[in-house]
């Protein structure tokens, strides 16, 4: 799928201010991007955001399938989002208290 300029610049809006916090990005090659797969996914530590960019109109119908990644922080955000963004970016990870992060020591 082709981006086009109002997508390639949310993408780059958001790629950038996560490496300015420390993460590490992950992005597609745009040529081979689909609407189905994560637009970025984000480390920091032992978190892992999996993030589908969008812009235009929200869609009910025409949500990404969050559930193929379990366990890992999903994300579907607009630039309306920008405040929930930071607010992920910047947060820290939940404590880890056993092996499994079940709370068993």
């Amino acid at each position: 799928m082709k981006l086009g300029l109002e997508q390639l610049k949310w993408n780059d809006r958001v790629t950038t201010q996560a490496r300015k916090l420390g993460w590490s990005a992950y992005d597609q090659i745009t040529a081979n991007k689909r609407t189905a797969d994560p637009s970025l996914i984000l480390t920091r530590g032992p978190r892992l955001l999996v993030v589908w960019l969008r812009t235009g109109r929200r869609r009910p119908d025409r949500q990404p399938p969050v559930e193929r990644f379990p366990g890992a922080e999903v994300h579907v955000w607009y630039p309306d989002d920008w405040p929930r963004v930071l607010g992920a970016l910047v947060a820290s990870p939940a404590p880890v208290n056993g092996p499994h992060g079940d709370g068993a020591a």
